[in-house]
């Protein structure tokens, strides 16, 4: 009887790819759980796949350990099955997509309306009721764009109040951007981002939609790069009208195209936006309110708080967040070399450095850039973002409020970064002198 043999890096990629399966099954498994999943017991599990990853990766640097892009590919969508199989993690912003949606159906618009609103008197379906004591912010409407608000009502239309579905979705856009990634990288660095327990965690499980933008916004690029720019223009709007973040490289994408695409960019941005203001409402409110109040693992802005009130603060990162904006977009205008994307870590690392907030999950903004120059500070900062989880919401510390962060567990993530950012500089400099 002929037993198939299995080359040396499909046995390394089995090994591996199963180790992390059973890692991420184990958080599955808890999260499903009545009590749920324990911070720290959920902190175990993220450090102890994220060592089997990079270990695989370093492995794979080594002369003929390289690995195919299948069998990458391959644990990438076990990996997000058994994450749609577990439940969210030490989150509740679910509640509100569910709740969004359906109240987008039941009334044409999710805008304007505050959950705290609805309690004396709605329209809502019973099975809908329960998630207005659920969602957090209640006092605010939501914040969430038009692009992921289509999503939000199309989910509940296929299965109202059934998370699992938004999973499935997410999870869907996601392995789309793995796809696009394999592409324009090698199979090793695509797997920093396909195997990534941030990721997995953060969109699969936890069904944060940002991955929806990060998408459609690689997608603009790609299409852009097969000189398809009225698709691309289109794409960006989207991506635009899915979360503000991705307008940040709205102008890389349009550099040098006709006029009339930044027309077409603009047209399709105000008619996603149209058909909620004509009802009054939309999500730039809240996104002022937003930008405005809200503060949580801020990273250069906390300082400016020290001399500053916090208008003052906000604007003065934000000014200095554009300066640099100014100067990396001139110094790539002169001298581009025909790119596919932008460095576009760079762009969202330093916004991030100088937001007000910082979720983990904001971090999947960057990391699809930095699947195609691995950088130390970008994964290092994968690995680190879960520790703004170990605060007053689920670390019972004396003194520690809701939203704040455990002084050990903040500092935790700044000098991981920080020594990333040093070995970055030093790997660059040793570059330049060979």
């Amino acid at each position: 009887m002929h037993i198939p043999q299995f080359s040396q890096p499909w046995r390394a990629a089995t090994l591996a790819g199963g180790g992390c399966a059973l890692g991420y099954w184990y958080l599955a498994h808890a999260s499903n759980l009545p009590s749920g999943i324990g911070l720290f017991e959920f902190l175990g599990g993220h450090f102890l796949i994220t060592a089997i990853l990079f270990g695989y990766y370093f492995y794979c640097a080594r002369g003929d350990n390289q690995p195919g892009y299948a069998p990458i590919i391959l644990w990438a969508v076990v990996f997000r099955i058994i994450g749609i199989s577990g439940s969210p993690i030490l989150e509740d912003d679910h509640f509100r997509y569910l709740l969004d949606g359906c109240v987008f159906v039941q009334t044409g618009t999710p805008y304007g309306i505050s959950p705290a609103s609805m309690f004396v008197a709605n329209d809502l379906p019973t099975a809908c009721q329960h998630l207005l004591s659920r969602v957090n912010n209640p006092a605010l409407p939501t914040i969430y764009a038009p692009v992921l608000q289509f999503i939000f009502a199309a989910a509940h239309l296929i299965s109202p109040v059934n998370i699992k579905v938004l999973q499935a979705v997410v999870s869907l856009f996601d392995l789309a951007l793995i796809g696009l990634l394999c592409r324009y990288a090698p199979a090793r660095f695509v797997m920093l981002y396909a195997w990534s327990p941030l990721l997995i965690k953060e969109l699969s499980f936890t069904a944060h939609p940002d991955v929806i933008g990060v998408t459609l916004l690689m997608a603009a690029f790609h299409l852009r790069k097969l000189d398809r720019p009225g698709w691309a223009a289109g794409l960006m709007a989207m991506a635009c009208a899915a979360k503000v973040f991705a307008g940040l490289l709205l102008p890389f994408l349009l550099f040098r195209l006709a006029f009339r695409y930044w027309l077409l960019c603009a047209a399709i941005l105000a008619g996603l936006y149209l058909p909620f203001l004509l009802q009054g409402a939309s999500d730039l409110a809240v996104l002022g309110v937003f930008v405005q109040r809200w503060q949580f693992n801020a990273s250069l802005f906390l300082p400016t708080t020290y001399y500053f009130d916090n208008l003052w603060a906000r604007a003065l990162c934000f000014g200095l967040f554009a300066l640099w904006w100014g100067a990396y977009f001139r110094c790539w205008a002169r001298a581009k070399t025909g790119a596919v994307f932008p460095r576009g870590e760079w762009v969202f690392g330093v916004f991030l450095l100088f937001s007000p907030v910082l979720h983990p999950w904001y971090v999947v903004w960057l990391l699809p850039f930095a699947a195609l120059r691995p950088q130390a500070w970008a994964w290092t900062l994968a690995t680190a973002a879960p520790l703004a989880y170990v605060s007053g919401l689920h670390y019972l510390a004396p003194g520690l409020s809701v939203h704040q962060i455990a002084p050990w567990a903040y500092y935790a993530q700044v000098v991981a970064v920080a020594a990333a950012l040093m070995v970055d500089g030093w790997r660059a400099r040793r570059a330049g002198a060979d």
